[in-house]
């Protein structure tokens, strides 16, 4: 673990936060959103960090990524309309993650953009729907940038609390303890992966 944490840290630069950035991206387009571990990708991403000053890069770069990937969404929401539900690619991610999105926006409005981003495919359609819905871009451009300057803070603080925090537990629980924790958090991402399959389906 010390090993892993000192890799990570000794490569943060240029390469790491563009591939976060690109991971954000791919998180948050409609089409592809459902297909990358992107918060995995932005975890790790933060716990490469070794301080403020690269904790604001690694912020601004992925809520950068997010917000561009939204922009997909909105673009081809705007252009195709509210017949996109009716279309293949919503019907291959589920019409039911469509019907849900519409529901928080009538019922949450702008705020979607926000509440959405903790909701796993349904923060994919929803720029789809704010698009297709005909709302004026510079309130979905508000939405999109609030909504993923929280969760890019959210995911890369925790990478980077993780990172601070590791280091000291790992010394405390000895080999051992080390051992256990490596098996409980891989066994919390092989169940992470199965949800997000099992949301697919």
């Amino acid at each position: 673990m010390e090993s892993l944490l000192a890799y990570l840290g000794d490569n943060f630069g240029p390469l790491m936060l563009l591939i976060g950035g690109v991971f954000a991206f791919a998180e948050s387009a409609l089409g592809v959103g459902f297909l990358f571990p992107g918060e995995t990708a932005v975890l790790t991403l933060g716990a490469a960090t070794s301080g403020p000053t690269e904790v604001l890069q690694a912020v601004f770069v992925v809520a950068i990524g997010a917000s561009a990937g939204d922009h997909v969404g909105y673009l081809i929401g705007r252009l195709v309309g509210p017949r996109l539900r009716n279309g293949r690619l919503i019907r291959r991610m589920g019409e039911q993650h469509w019907d849900r999105a519409e529901v928080l926006l009538h019922r949450y409005g702008l705020v979607t953009l926000v509440i959405s981003r903790l909701l796993p495919l349904v923060r994919t359609i929803v720029p789809a729907v704010v698009g297709a819905s005909g709302l004026i871009y510079r309130r979905f451009l508000l939405g999109s940038v609030l909504g993923a300057m929280a969760w890019s803070t959210l995911w890369v603080g925790l990478g980077a609390t993780a990172r601070m925090a590791l280091p000291e537990l790992v010394e405390r629980l000895g080999l051992a303890g080390s051992l256990a924790l490596a098996v409980v958090t891989a066994a919390l991402i092989v169940l992470a992966l199965r949800r997000r399959r099992a949301a697919r389906a």
